[in-house]
């Protein structure tokens, strides 16, 4: 008798992880006769727990590229702090140069649309962590500028090394608790 419940409830297991399975094949899948047929059950399903906007096959990729660049006391050239953490990771992967061109990718991005949205400085809670990026690289009292821009591309594989189309770029300059922008 134990191992009738015992069965029974593998069995019940079972069936509701291939529901669940299937249902995320639904849901990922690109569009099919079988995604329309269960569409409204399957969204019903997906989006009560599970409300990002993911697929499995992007049909429009990303194509834009963010960089970051800086320079202290408008002395020096443009840095590109990226491009170089990049290139570092990639001779020594094991480091955690990757995190943080993640980290300072993230920080270009989240700043450059808080600027299109037309936020005022005090409510991009990111401004304070590039100002301690450029304390860091520039020294506490130094005058220091940065440049947002973001190049719209038409090859989506070409978006890194030759970038053709449209740029928008966003200078400021920081120095102290002060900041400018232009």
């Amino acid at each position: 008798m134990n191992t009738y419940y015992l069965n029974a409830m593998k069995v019940t297991l079972l069936g509701i992880l291939g529901i669940h399975l299937s249902m995320h094949v639904l849901y990922l899948a690109p569009a099919n006769p079988a995604t329309y047929q269960y569409s409204e059950m399957v969204d019903t399903y997906m989006n009560s727990f599970f409300s990002q906007n993911w697929h499995l096959f992007a049909p429009e990729p990303a194509t834009s590229s963010l960089q970051l660049a800086y320079r202290c006391n408008n002395l020096q050239n443009w840095k590109l702090p990226i491009d170089g953490l990049l290139s570092e990771h990639k001779s020594w992967p094991i480091t955690a140069k990757g995190k943080k061109t993640y980290v300072l990718q993230n920080l270009a991005r989240e700043i450059y649309n808080a600027k299109l949205l037309q936020k005022e400085d005090a409510q991009i809670p990111e401004l304070p962590l590039l100002k301690k990026f450029l304390h860091d690289q520039c020294g506490r009292y130094a005058l220091s500028e940065v440049q947002i821009k973001r190049t719209f591309t038409t090859n989506y594989s070409q978006r890194f090394t030759a970038p053709k189309g449209s740029d928008e770029v966003y200078e400021f300059r920081m120095q102290q608790d002060g900041m400018v922008w232009n």
